[in-house]
C-alpha cells in the first residue's frame, strides 16, 4: 500500500498547519551468503518509512512511522502537533519554498534486481570455488555474499515541491585467509554498482586473493617518521573527517578546526577536491533531504577552502544560501556526499620512484577510537608495505600512524592519477605526504 502525500496535506492544512513536508521511502531488498557451497544466511526485506514535519505555533513537529494503512495520515499530524508542543528552543522554522532547476538523471536499471535468485546463488558458489582453486595457500573462504536494494522515494511539501527518486544498487563481497606456516592473513573486497553487469569475476576473484596473500610474511617496520603514501581507501578515511569539520553548524558553534578558515589554505596546493552527487554512481542525487538541489561545487581548490555546508537554518543565520547538503538525522544537519579528489598528473609508480626508504598504507583501523575530527589529532593502526628504492617491498602488520590532520593535510607532496571509487562516498587517487610518524618496532 503505498501512501497519498496530498491527502497529507489536505489534513494538516484542515488543522492549522500550513507549512509541512512529507517524505516517503519504500525499500525491498535481498541478502544472501554461502559458507562451503551452503546457503548460510538468506533474507528478504520490503519496508516504508513515513517522515512528517510540520510548523505549529512557531515550533516544529514530527511524526514518524513504518505502518501504512488507513489511519497513517491521521497518526503523522497528530506526531507533529503532540511534538510539536514538547519543543522550547526557538529554532526557526523552515520549509524550503524557492522554485529551482533540479538536475535528476534516470540512474535506474531495472536488470540490476531482475536477475533469478538461484542464478545469484549459482554465481557465489563459483566465486568461492575459484577462491579456493586461486592458490594452495587459501585455506578458507569465509563468506562470499550478494545484496541488492530498490529503493523508491517521494519529497514533498506544502509549497508544491514534489521530488520522486527511484535506484536499485547491487553488491558482492568476499572474504578469505590465506595461510604460510603460523602466518595466517585474511583478504576482502566489495564490489557495488547500479549496474550488475559491470561485475567482473575473474578480477573480483584475483583482488580478494591477493588482498590476502600479499599480507603473508609482515613485519613491523622501525618507528621513526617517513614519507607515506595513502592508498585511495586510506585517504578516503583521513579527507572525511578533516571535511567534516566545514559543516557550518560546528563553525557556527566554534566546534570546527575550520573557524575563520574560509578562503584561506588547510591543505597543500597540491589537493582539489569537489562534491558532485549528480554523477551517475551509487551516490547519485540530485536534491537533499531539505528539497534544496544538489550541485556540483568546489570544496578544496589547490588547497584553499572554498565553502561551508548548509542547512537551511544554518544558512539563514550566516546570511547565505543553502548548499543542498542537509541529511535528515532527527534535526536536519549537513554532511558530504561524494567528494572527488583531483588527479594529478603522475602515475602511482611514477609518484614514489624517488623515494628511497618510505611506508604505503593500504589500510586503517579504529578511526573511532583513534581519530578526533574536532583538534585534528588521530593515532590508528596500519597496514601497508615498505617503499625501498621507489618500488613496493616486503609487508607491513602491527604499526600506528599518529599526527594531526592539519599537518598531514599540509604536507601533501604529490597526487597521483589513480583515482578509485571508494564506498564510504570518495573518489580519489593515492596521496604521497612528505612525512609521517610510523610506529612499529
Amino acid at each position: 500500500m503505498k501512501i497519498n502525500d496530498k491527502k497529507f496535506f489536505e489534513l494538516a492544512k484542515a488543522n492549522g498547519i500550513n507549512e509541512c513536508d512529507f517524505s516517503y521511502v519504500h525499500s525491498k531488498s535481498t541478502s544472501v551468503t554461502i559458507y562451503h557451497h551452503d546457503i548460510d544466511s538468506l533474507t528478504e526485506s520490503d519496508s516504508h518509512k513515513v517522515v512528517a514535519r510540520g510548523v505549529v505555533n512557531g515550533k516544529f513537529g514530527q511524526g514518524f512511522t513504518e505502518k501504512i494503512d488507513k489511519n497513517t495520515i491521521e497518526f503523522l499530524i497528530n506526531s507533529i502537533k503532540e511534538t510539536a508542543s514538547l519543543i522550547e528552543n526557538d529554532d526557526p522554522c523552515i520549509i524550503y519554498k524557492e522554485k529551482c532547476k533540479y538536475h535528476n538523471k534516470n540512474v535506474f536499471n531495472k536488470d540490476t534486481v531482475s536477475g533469478k535468485l538461484e542464478d545469484k546463488i549459482a554465481l557465489l558458489k563459483d566465486i568461492e570455488n575459484k577462491l579456493y582453486a586461486y592458490d594452495k595457500r587459501i585455506t578458507d573462504v569465509m563468506s562470499v555474499g550478494y545484496e541488492e536494494e530498490f529503493d523508491e522515494s517521494l519529497l514533498s511539501n506544502s509549497y508544491g515541491i514534489r521530488l520522486k527518486d527511484k535506484k536499485a544498487t547491487c553488491s558482492i563481497y568476499a572474504e578469505v585467509t590465506a595461510k604460510e606456516g603460523d602466518d595466517i592473513k585474511t583478504g576482502f573486497k566489495v564490489f557495488s554498482s547500479l549496474d550488475f553487469n559491470e561485475f567482473n569475476e575473474e578480477e573480483f576473484v584475483n583482488d580478494v586473493a591477493k588482498d590476502a596473500l600479499d599480507k603473508l610474511g609482515a613485519t613491523q617496520c622501525k618507528s621513526k617518521k617517513y614519507p607515506v603514501v595513502l592508498s585511495q581507501d586510506s585517504f578516503s578515511k583521513l579527507l572525511r573527517p578533516y571535511l567534516s569539520n566545514i559543516d557550518a553548524e560546528e563553525v557556527q558553534k566554534n566546534s570546527s578546526l575550520f573557524k575563520d578558515k574560509l578562503h584561506q589554505p588547510i591543505a597543500s596546493k597540491k589537493l582539489s577536491v569537489i562534491e558532485d552527487n549528480l554523477q551517475k554512481d551509487i551516490f547519485f542525487d540530485y536534491h537533499d533531504d531539505e528539497g534544496v538541489p544538489c550541485v556540483k561545487k568546489d570544496i578544496i581548490k589547490k588547497g584553499i577552502l572554498e565553502t561551508y555546508i548548509y542547512t537551511l537554518e544554518t544558512a539563514q543565520k550566516d546570511g547565505v544560501k543553502p548548499t543542498g547538503n542537509a541529511v535528515r538525522s532527527g534535526k536536519m544537519k549537513a554532511g558530504l556526499s561524494h567528494l572527488i579528489v583531483k588527479n594529478g598528473r603522475k602515475s602511482f609508480d611514477e609518484m614514489i620512484a624517488n623515494i628511497k626508504e618510505g611506508v604505503y598504507i593500504t589500510s586503517l583501523e579504529g578511526l573511532h577510537a583513534g581519530m578526533n575530527a574536532k583538534s585534528g589529532n588521530f593515532s590508528l593502526q596500519s597496514q601497508g608495505f615498505m617503499i625501498r628504492n621507489g618500488k613496493i617491498a616486503e609487508p607491513l602488520t602491527l604499526i600506528t600512524i599518529a599526527g594531526n590532520l592539519v599537518d598531514v593535510f599540509m604536507n601533501i607532496k604529490d597526487v597521483a592519477n589513480d583515482s578509485k571509487l571508494i564506498l564510504n562516498g570518495t573518489t580519489t587517487p593515492s596521496v604521497y605526504i612528505k612525512k609521517l610518524a610510523v610506529s612499529g618496532k
